[in-house]
């Protein structure tokens, strides 16, 4: 079959082996005008105008953000749907496996394997008059691990099921107690996706973690098989989603039954946008905190004992900056700004950088050890693992974090260190003012070099902020412990 690759980036050079194995390549066209004329791998590079001469299918090779451009663009040229396809990676830890697949999901054939050999625990469907839920999240999320492992231990008349990619379905069954999940099914390609999809019963209830793409591709597949299909947005399912995508994801929210976000703000936003498919069946639902209950657990602890278990000096306040590895949390802007600290605050501070996740970030947090070690800040870097018992053992102690992410829907871990009793200075552009209207006390920085005056004013007067911060307990309690959300959660699904 012959074929016309758009895109020469990454996934394109990864892929073009299989290409060539699969199909007749005629040429390659690039939006980059540099590009034209020139040679990839032993093909021309042509401007995307050359696709009209052709009557063949197109590829798209370029990378995930730039897909709803190019199909735009294809369109405007006057290439039908049924023409399109795109390259994707396998759901594998082999970056040179693909598939090719149609726009169209009617088009995608069906791979005629048996639902069981998609089933990590290879069982068989058998009636049951519990509650059937199946839960979406493409990754491995503690978000799905611990929605399922609280829900299941408060109520025994769910059966819980988990569909998600086949590279990540081990360490779900790893972390997941075999008793709270029926069935783990395995993806590796939209072709699977789309049997699984054919051969699952009907569920009572569908609950998308989040509205990831694979998702939207097949959602008439899902429609058919949930009884009652929910959503949830995540803080990249809609900050920081391109119109393209927020628009490709309207499919899947017009045909859903419910939608649910963690903050009043990102409800009323994402209903703004999304306006008669969303309105009505948007509210709030944060997930719950585990971390809570074991802060609890832990509180009696010795402050100093944990510090010596964390190696953190006992006379230092402790700032806590970030939560993750990711390079959203900006933290070399923040360095530049905690730097120019007098000398006197300096010597009282300590500043932690938890980064502990995710993993593939090591060249980002060198270069942000190399940016501390120059800066004349004491400083530590977490990176080891760190479970629920650690990260509420660190929250105890941790005196303030400063929480400046470029954008965010809710932080977990920035509740977790407010309801050990940590003053927090986050970013005032984040959308936490119904935290504010709850009651909660932070400290809004307006800019990140506004960060340092709001610092120094808790390091002076820190008792007095620590007792404005005591009411945050029993507020975060009602707003994210399980406790407080199961039964909610409970009614999403009946």
């Amino acid at each position: 079959m012959d074929i016309i690759a758009f895109g020469i980036g990454e996934k394109g050079k990864n892929a073009i082996s299989m290409l060539e194995r699969d199909y007749n390549i005629l040429f390659f066209v690039d939006n980059d005008k540099n590009k034209w004329g020139t040679v990839f791998n032993g093909y021309q590079i042509k401007p995307p105008d050359e696709i009209e001469k052709y009557n063949c299918n197109i590829v798209v090779t370029a990378g995930n953000k730039y897909a709803g451009d190019i199909v735009r663009q294809l369109k405007q040229i006057g290439v039908s749907r049924d023409r399109i396809f795109f390259c994707h990676q396998l759901s594998t830890n082999s970056k040179e496996k693909f598939e090719v697949y149609s726009m169209n999901a009617e088009m995608t054939k069906s791979t005629e394997i048996p639902l069981i050999q998609y089933d990590l625990y290879k069982e068989e469907d058998r009636e049951t008059s519990h509650k059937k839920v199946l839960i979406f999240c493409a990754f491995f999320s503690t978000y799905a691990q611990q929605l399922i492992e609280n829900m299941s231990k408060r109520y025994e008349d769910i059966e819980f099921s988990l569909l998600t990619y086949a590279m990540y379905a081990e360490e779900y069954k790893e972390k997941i107690p075999r008793g709270q999940l029926k069935h783990i099914y395995c993806v590796q390609s939209m072709a699977d996706l789309k049997t699984i999809l054919e051969e699952i019963p009907i569920y009572d209830a569908m609950q998308l973690l989040w509205i990831e793409a694979p998702w939207v591709y097949v959602h008439k597949y899902i429609r058919k098989k949930a009884k009652r299909l929910n959503l949830n947005v995540g803080g990249s399912d809609f900050y920081r989603a391109q119109k393209d995508e927020k628009e490709y994801k309207r499919n899947i929210i017009a045909c859903s039954d419910y939608i649910t976000a963690e903050t009043k703000a990102t409800v009323h936003e994402f209903e703004l946008y999304y306006g008669t498919d969303a309105k009505g069946k948007t509210d709030l639902l944060p997930f719950g905190i585990e971390v809570l209950d074991y802060i609890n657990c832990s509180e009696n602890i010795p402050v100093n004992e944990i510090k010596k278990k964390f190696h953190i000096p006992e006379n230092k306040i402790v700032i806590t900056c970030g939560h993750n590895a990711k390079s959203e949390h900006q933290h070399k802007k923040l360095i530049e700004t905690l730097k120019q600290l007098p000398e006197t605050t300096k010597k009282q501070i300590i500043c932690v950088f938890p980064m502990t996740y995710p993993a593939g970030y090591d060249s980002y947090i060198s270069s942000v050890k190399t940016q501390l070690e120059e800066s004349g800040l004491e400083y530590m870097i977490l990176t080891e693992f760190m479970d629920f018992r650690d990260m509420a053992e660190y929250a105890l102690v941790s005196d303030i974090m400063i929480h400046v992410q470029t954008t965010d829907q809710l932080s977990s871990t920035m509740l977790e260190e407010m309801y050990a009793g940590s003053i927090v200075i986050a970013g005032k552009w984040l959308p936490y003012q119904s935290l504010h209207e709850m009651g909660m006390f932070f400290i809004d920085a307006e800019t990140i070099p506004n960060v340092k005056e709001c610092l120094e004013d808790v390091i002076k007067n820190i008792d007095k902020y620590k007792k404005k911060c005591i009411e945050n307990k029993d507020i975060i309690w009602n707003h994210s412990s399980w406790d407080k959300l199961a039964p909610r959660w409970y009614k999403l699904w009946s």
